[in-house]
């Protein structure tokens, strides 16, 4: 990337060039909250490599109007599978990665409006400064901590794990859409899907996901399922055009209160304040929300930034309680190769209740709908369980 002379003083520095940190920068510079914004990024790059994918519903019509320049693919429906039926839902799905991000922002670091410091380490992110392990400080009327998932003792987890690989098929593979989760795959130790996201005739993306209590990633395992996967289709590989990865954070239980009070410093979005769903991981909508509540403010400061941040952040969290029951009967009451029988319940359901899951705006009535019924988890574990609280204070872990 080309060095351009660095601000002097700018008037917003977020800390992590990843999808948060931009679309909040993106979002600052368009509303003209901030004239200038300088990110510090860790690594050599920026934007990650990594999808972020939506249902459109996801989001209000004026974010998605905004987003539009970063959406790579859209679908008109999808299907999942499971050992007990597969099914296709006509909702629309769209996806962007780190490539469309940078193209849509591009305009912005030309301009110079938009500064990107790489393999940059910070020793402490404050609310009007950065310090930097090399002792420089960098100062600005408000600073933005967003580097990504931290461990909490307020925060009980589990994890989603995933290996994709980006690939171009001797003969066209013949989806039409996406398969959001097969689980008929050999399910062990914790649930596991594989997802798919067809990007032309013949390329696609073949991701092996899945949901485990701690965070270790066995990339090569993984990489050989997704040959196998591929093998089982009846997709001959001509080429492997891209590789991620990651580890998400799943949410089962937390305690938002304790959180920010431990909390010092700069204020956190993104995965660092925990702004993603529950249960899917997905974290591409709350960033969304979290940008243009930001870029929203008549001025940043401190304390205009701390007060958006926190409300968003304890919104997010209220609203995130029933999915967090969920992730708890997903990952302690049951046995860990049947935990595909609770997705496999949820997707047998309405198309409007799935819909209004994936966007976080469940009503009494669906989550209802969702608890009524034959469990697919026993009983007892359940019921131990479901205490958020009792929970946290069983799971705790002091530092």
């Amino acid at each position: 990337m080309s060095q351009i002379a660095l601000l002097k003083s700018p008037d917003l520095i977020i800390v992590g060039a990843g999808l948060a940190g931009l679309l909040t920068a993106w979002r600052c510079l368009e509303t003209r909250a901030a004239q200038n914004v300088l990110i510090l990024e860790q690594k050599d790059d920026y934007a990650g490599n990594q999808t972020w994918s939506f249902h459109r519903t996801d989001l209000s019509a004026e974010s998605f109007e905004w987003l539009r320049p970063m959406v790579a693919h859209n679908w008109l429906a999808y299907s999942v599978r499971f050992p007990a039926y597969e099914r296709e839902l006509s909702l629309e799905y769209c996806s962007s990665n780190f490539a469309s991000l940078k193209g849509a922002i591009s305009s912005l670091i030309e301009r110079g409006a938009l500064q990107i410091r790489l393999n940059v380490q910070t020793e402490r992110i404050e609310r009007a400064r950065v310090i930097l392990t090399n002792g420089e400080i960098l100062a600005a009327p408000a600073v933005i901590d967003a580097t990504g998932f931290t461990p909490s003792p307020h925060r009980i987890l589990g994890y989603q794990k995933f290996v994709g690989h980006v690939v171009r098929t001797e003969k066209p593979h013949g989806l039409k859409h996406p398969i959001i989760m097969d689980a008929t795959v050999p399910q062990k130790d914790g649930y596991r899907f594989v997802y798919c996201l067809p990007y032309s005739l013949d390329e696609l993306l073949i991701e092996d996901t899945y949901y485990e209590d701690d965070a270790s990633l066995s990339e090569n395992l993984i990489a050989a399922r997704i040959d196998d996967y591929a093998k089982s289709q009846g997709w001959t590989i001509a080429e492997t055009l891209g590789r991620e990865k990651g580890v998400l954070p799943i949410t089962l239980a937390s305690d938002i209160g304790a959180q920010l009070a431990a909390e010092d410093g700069a204020p956190r979005i993104g995965l660092a304040g925990g702004l993603y769903h529950a249960v899917t991981g997905y974290s591409f909508a709350n960033a969304v929300r979290t940008a243009m509540a930001i870029g929203d403010l008549p001025k940043l400061t401190p304390e205009t930034l701390s007060a958006a941040i926190e409300k968003e952040r304890r919104g997010h969290a209220s609203r995130e309680r029933f999915f967090r029951l969920l992730n708890r009967m997903l990952f302690r009451a049951g046995k860990p190769e049947k935990r595909y029988a609770v997705l496999q319940r949820f997707y047998n359901l309405s198309e409007p209740l799935v819909e209004k899951f994936y966007a976080g705006e469940l009503t009494i009535f669906q989550k209802s709908r969702l608890l009524i019924g034959k469990p697919p988890v026993p009983i007892g574990g359940a019921l131990y369980n479901m205490s958020e609280r009792s929970f946290v204070k069983r799971n705790r872990k002091t530092p």
